[in-house]
């Protein structure tokens, strides 16, 4: 009799072992440093998006039209149309609003936008995601806060442009 006291005993911890709470499904594949960056600047759906092409700096760039001819250099001027906004949407420069393109010294653009426009052609067409440290940092630009991730739309109109005519 105690034999079989003994198996039931064993049977009903073993059934009830069974019974216990569960260990909660593995997660999926946790995100690195870069991943959690890029969603605390631009937001989860612009940090998953797979048509930007992520730099280690967090920088991001979304060709959307590659251009032709020979690709920008650190030494070049552009001529270029550009919407510089937040990630909240908030405009805080347009070249299209004042009606013409701008011209910049490639080397004199803030580190972000320099490194960007390597990237495109004469007639390209991309959207660059700029972190704050290659953007202005802690500073506050114009209607830019401290911080803050910049997101242009930009169009490279013309590689070392004659100089516009003023009127």
């Amino acid at each position: 009799m105690n034999s079989v006291l003994r198996i039931f005993g064993l049977l009903a911890v073993l059934l009830l072992t069974g019974c216990g709470p569960k260990e909660p499904p593995p997660a999926g594949p946790e995100k690195s440093e870069a991943e959690l960056r890029r969603e605390l600047y631009f937001g989860p759906a612009i940090a998953a998006d797979k048509t930007i092409a992520w730099r280690p700096s967090n920088l991001g760039i979304k060709i959307i039209a590659p251009g032709e001819g020979p690709l920008v250099q650190l030494q070049d001027r552009v001529r270029v149309h550009y919407t510089g906004r937040l990630v909240d949407g908030t405009v805080f420069d347009d070249s299209r609003a004042r009606g013409q393109p701008a011209d910049f010294p490639v080397n004199g653009l803030i580190p972000g936008w320099s490194a960007a426009m390597l990237t495109l052609r004469p007639g390209g067409k991309a959207v660059f995601y700029i972190p704050p440290h290659l953007g202005y940092g802690g500073l506050r630009a114009g209607k830019v806060p401290p911080f803050s991730g910049l997101i242009f739309d930009l169009e490279l109109v013309a590689v070392n442009p004659e100089p516009a005519v003023k009127p």
